[in-house]
């Protein structure tokens, strides 16, 4: 292309362009879904205020099942087809939605939004350890393993533990904990188990998070459907926020 002062542009000039036209698409959605799962915690809390634990990771599943479902019919995506990926995604269901979005609300009941992010920070540790140890080819090696340390005597006093922690909020950290911890073994599980699978990711989070929702059903008849105060338009919309939102849209 030549221009009005008769010189041709670069290819310098013309990758910056393209860059700077496809970050102008990516940035604004890669900005609004951070601020939507930092929320998350804060939308955990306000649930809680009438909701029980298991009810908020119940609805939580429930709303992201139907966006995504609706997504997948849109899109005239295909949910898994083999029996061995749907076995996998059931223990995906299990440990990286059903027991660590429970156990997270559970210890939100004692501990702040901002702690529970915070220790929600130490996944990738939790991940990293669980990679060196399932790993063959990911060998602990010495910078490994100092970044490791460093990074949990860092987050030990973000939260300052040597403080230690009343008997109350110290169930919650551990509940937490709990949560991250099952992050830790999923992420390993799923690239060793999935990465091969063939399937999309629409197809693969429409079918994990159903599975989800159908563990969550028979704890929730067990604990009880029944809100614990009246829900608020304020609970709805975080909810709706927490599920539909937080779980659907992500993949769009």
């Amino acid at each position: 292309m030549i221009t009005k002062s008769g010189a041709t542009p670069s290819p310098s000039a013309s990758t910056a362009t393209v860059g700077a036209s496809s970050a102008s698409r990516w940035v604004p959605a890669f900005a609004a879904l951070a601020l939507l799962w930092g929320c998350s915690f804060a939308f955990i809390h306000i649930g809680l205020q009438a909701l029980t634990p298991v009810q908020v990771a119940f609805w939580r599943l429930a709303l992201g099942a139907v966006t995504l479902l609706v997504i997948s019919a849109t899109t005239r995506t295909r949910l898994p087809r083999t029996r061995r990926t749907w076995a996998h995604l059931l223990v995906l269901a299990l440990l990286l939605n059903a027991a660590p979005f429970t156990l997270f609300a559970i210890g939100q009941q004692s501990v702040s939004s901002v702690l529970a992010g915070i220790i929600n920070a130490i996944t990738p540790l939790a991940t990293l350890v669980v990679i060196l140890a399932a790993f063959r080819e990911e060998r602990p090696t010495r910078a490994r393993t100092t970044g490791l340390l460093i990074g949990f005597v860092g987050v030990a006093v973000v939260l300052g533990a040597w403080r230690g922690f009343a008997a109350s909020e110290l169930a919650g950290v551990l509940a937490c904990l709990g949560a991250v911890a099952c992050y830790g073994v999923a992420f390993p599980y799923s690239r060793r188990c999935l990465a091969g699978s063939g399937e999309g990711p629409v197809a693969l989070a429409s079918a994990q998070v159903l599975l989800a929702a159908g563990l969550m059903l028979p704890v929730l008849a067990i604990t009880g459907a029944a809100p614990t105060a009246p829900v608020t338009p304020t609970v709805v919309i975080a909810m709706l926020a927490l599920g539909a939102l937080a779980r659907g849209w992500p993949t769009c």
